[in-house]
């Protein structure tokens, strides 16, 4: 209950699960020495009394930290099992694996920003296993293009079926040509949650973690726990898995998903009402008429008293100009290849809504484009995480 106040780490679940040996004292140095103070803890148990764990990745750096207190706590998760509690003496006896999602090049690379991983010499229980998943960034890009080559194939088909020519290629090849890679990292997912489950399996513990510990890590133990547990297989358990495994230990929905930043897909323009800009001639002769009739009411006031006022009008007409300017830059950004969800699946109720090309024309490429994520420059941190989870899902049913 040390995390009751989410003081230890504000993105773990207020009751997190460690060994019972392990103090208070020695969690909170531990959690210094991971990312985001996500440490190791406990994530599944399975009925052979071997366990899952999962963290964020070690801070180990340029200068190779070290942790002793991660060193012990990662220690006392194998010993739960071990009959005596004896470290092997043999490197051939480290069955326990620590799972490091990431590609080998990208561990390396964190170094450099005080990350990175494991040095395996200070954990000798255990053995490490890259997995090669690539980041967000990697999978949003494929998605997009999956999404493209998907509408492409589909408004080929369409046209060749209204002019009456023989059907192209199909789907499958088309999104094969689109070089999306999409399948390709499905299989490297499910790679990774073949070699925990085959691991726990044999009785052997994993700890499981990637950069921040709530994207690929949350894929890999949960998908490893759909394999293990009929329970997790069933309605109930499947939502009680995404509760625990994805809302509980912080994998930001709305962040992936995109759901903030477009506060443009808000905005209500009534009818019948033409907004006058704010530094119009007409605005600017109001101002002129309100500010002389407040002169003659309040002769006797002070010059610093005009001053101020006079000063408050010429900050606010800068004010304004600049929010109209910006503005103007936000509605001259370049969006038409991410269109809105919303739109995709309701043209017609969109402001500026125009008719769809007849398909024998060739529309351009801009038209057919539909849903893709990073709809703007201030999106890079939108990815089908979940997403990729549940296409994962599919695939092992």
């Amino acid at each position: 209950e040390i995390n009751r106040e989410f003081q230890l780490c504000a993105t773990y679940p207020p009751v997190v699960a460690v060994p019972a040996r392990i103090s208070d004292t020695t969690l909170t140095y531990a959690a210094r020495y991971r990312s985001k103070a996500r440490l190791p803890v406990l994530s599944y148990l399975h009925v052979n009394g071997v366990s899952m764990t999962r963290s964020s990745q070690p801070m180990v750096g340029l200068k190779q930290a070290r942790s002793v207190q991660d060193e012990k706590l990662v220690e006392a998760i194998v010993a739960t099992s071990e009959p005596t509690g004896m470290v092997p003496r043999f490197r051939n006896e480290r069955n326990n694996i620590i799972i490091d999602a990431r590609p080998t090049t990208n561990a390396v690379v964190n170094h450099a920003i005080g990350a990175g991983s494991e040095n395996m010499d200070h954990y000798r229980q255990c053995r490490k296993v890259y997995l090669g998943i690539d980041n967000i960034h990697v999978m949003r890009d494929a998605l997009n293009r999956l999404a493209d080559a998907a509408v492409d194939a589909a408004d080929v088909s369409a046209t060749a079926s209204d002019l009456g020519h023989a059907e192209p290629a199909g789907m499958m090849a088309r999104i094969q040509s689109s070089r999306s890679s999409w399948l390709n990292h499905l299989q490297n997912i499910l790679v990774g949650v073949k070699t925990i489950v085959e691991a726990i399996d044999a009785g052997h513990h994993v700890l499981v973690h990637c950069s921040d510990g709530w994207d690929r890590t949350a894929q890999l133990t949960s998908l490893a726990q759909l394999c293990l547990d009929p329970y997790y297989r069933t309605i109930d358990g499947f939502a009680v898995l995404v509760e625990k495994e994805w809302v509980s230990f912080g994998h930001q929905f709305t962040l992936r998903n995109g759901h903030l930043g477009h506060p443009d897909r808000f905005t209500v323009i009534r009818a019948g009402r033409k907004r006058v800009p704010e530094h119009s001639e007409e605005t600017e002769d109001i101002d002129c008429e309100d500010v002389e009739t407040e002169s003659a009411e309040d002769g006797a006031q002070s010059g610093s008293s005009i001053f101020g006022r006079f000063a408050t009008r010429a900050f606010r007409g800068v004010q304004s100009r600049i929010s109209s300017a910006i503005q103007t830059a936000s509605d001259n950004l370049d969006d038409i290849d991410y269109a809105d969800p919303f739109f995709s699946e309701y043209p017609e109720l969109q402001p500026d809504y125009v008719r769809p090309v007849d398909p024998s024309t060739g529309a351009s490429a801009q038209q057919k484009r539909g849903f893709r994520l990073g709809r703007t420059k201030h999106d890079r941190e939108t990815s089908p995480v979940f997403q990729q989870f549940l296409d994962c899902v599919y695939q092992l049913w």
